[in-house]
C-alpha cells in the first residue's frame, strides 16, 4: 500500500462519525473509495488489516456457545445499547432494557433487543383447552444470546407488528436508539414476564408506572398488536391491582371475558380472580 494511500485512508476514517459497521458495510465502503485513495486494486482484506492495525477501527466479536460469532467494526466507543441494535437490522430495545430507559429498572448487563419476524398467517381460533396447554409449562425463552465487552445480549424474534409502539429515544449517553415506548413495554412484559425479571417484578413495575400510563393509547396498541390470547385480562387485572380507576379498567373488560386466562406460565396452585377470569400466583397481593 502506497504511503499516500495510507495517509488518505487515515484522513477519511478520522473524519467519519463514530459508529458501527457490519462487515458488508465496511467492504462496500472500501470498494467505493479505494479509487479515490489512489489504489483501485486495493484489496478489502488488506485495507481492513490496515485499519485495525492503525487503531482506526476496532473489531468486535459477539460470541455465543450455540451460534456463529457476530462481527462488527467499531469507530469510537458505542454504548452497549447501540451495540445491541447493531446485531440485527431494524431491531429495537425492549422488555427489561426498555424499562431501564424509563427509570423503572436499574441498568443491567443483560440487554434485551427485539427483531420482528416476517408476517405469518393469522392464528386459528383459540380454545380453552389450547390456552390451558400453552400456559401449563414455563415460558419459553430465547437461546439466541451473545456476549461482548461485559454485556449479555438476548436477541428476541417477536411477532410482526410493523413496529407498533416503537419510538426513537435517548440512551444514558445521549445516543439515539429505537425502543418500545412505555405502554408497548408494559404490554410486552405481560406477554413475556421472564424478560422483565419475572411476574413479581412485572407487578411492581405496574404499581410504579400506574400514573404514567395512557390507558386509551395502550388499548389502541393492543388492537394493533392483535394477540390471539386475551392479554387484556392480565393487563386489566394488573391495572386494577395497581390502583387505576375502575373507569379505565372497564375499558379492558370491554374487550370481552370469553376465556379463563393465566397471568403467567407454569403456575402451581394459583388463585383465581372471577372479576377478570384470571389465574394468578397466590402470593401476589
Amino acid at each position: 500500500m502506497k504511503s499516500s494511500t495510507r495517509s488518505q485512508i487515515h484522513t477519511y476514517f478520522q473524519q467519519i462519525a463514530p459508529g458501527i459497521l457490519w462487515p458488508s458495510d465496511l467492504s462496500n465502503l472500501i470498494s467505493e473509495h479505494r479509487h479515490e485513495w489512489g489504489e483501485s486494486n486495493l484489496s478489502v482484506q488488506q485495507t481492513m488489516e490496515f485499519l485495525l492495525k492503525e487503531g482506526l477501527l476496532l473489531k468486535a466479536e459477539f460470541k455465543s456457545p450455540r451460534y456463529t460469532p457476530i462481527t462488527r467494526y467499531l469507530r469510537g466507543k458505542p454504548s452497549p445499547y447501540e451495540l445491541a441494535v447493531s446485531l440485527r437490522r431494524d431491531s429495537f430495545l425492549c422488555h427489561r432494557t426498555a424499562l431501564t430507559l424509563y427509570g423503572l429498572e436499574a441498568p443491567a448487563t443483560t440487554i434485551y433487543v427485539n427483531k420482528e419476524q416476517g408476517s405469518k398467517p393469522a392464528p386459528r381460533g383459540i380454545t380453552q383447552e389450547g390456552i390451558n396447554r400453552a400456559f401449563k409449562n414455563a415460558q419459553r425463552q430465547s437461546n439466541y444470546i451473545f456476549r461482548y465487552g461485559g454485556s449479555r445480549f438476548v436477541l428476541i424474534s417477536g411477532k410482526d407488528t410493523d413496529k407498533a409502539g416503537v419510538v426513537r429515544s435517548k440512551g444514558p449517553q445521549g445516543e439515539a436508539i429505537d425502543t418500545t415506548d412505555l405502554e408497548r413495554t408494559l404490554i410486552d412484559i405481560v406477554v413475556r414476564p421472564a424478560y422483565a425479571g419475572g411476574l413479581k417484578r412485572v407487578f411492581s413495575v405496574y404499581k410504579e408506572a400506574v400514573s404514567r400510563i395512557d390507558v386509551d393509547y395502550m388499548i389502541d396498541l393492543l388492537r394493533k398488536l392483535d394477540y390471539a390470547y386475551p392479554y387484556h385480562q392480565s393487563i386489566g387485572f394488573l391495572l386494577h391491582r395497581a390502583g387505576r380507576p375502575e373507569r379505565d379498567c372497564r375499558k379492558l373488560k370491554d374487550f370481552g371475558l370469553e376465556f379463563d386466562f393465566f397471568l403467567d406460565y407454569g403456575l402451581k396452585c394459583p388463585s383465581y380472580d372471577e372479576n377478570w377470569r384470571l389465574y394468578y400466583p397466590s402470593h401476589l397481593r
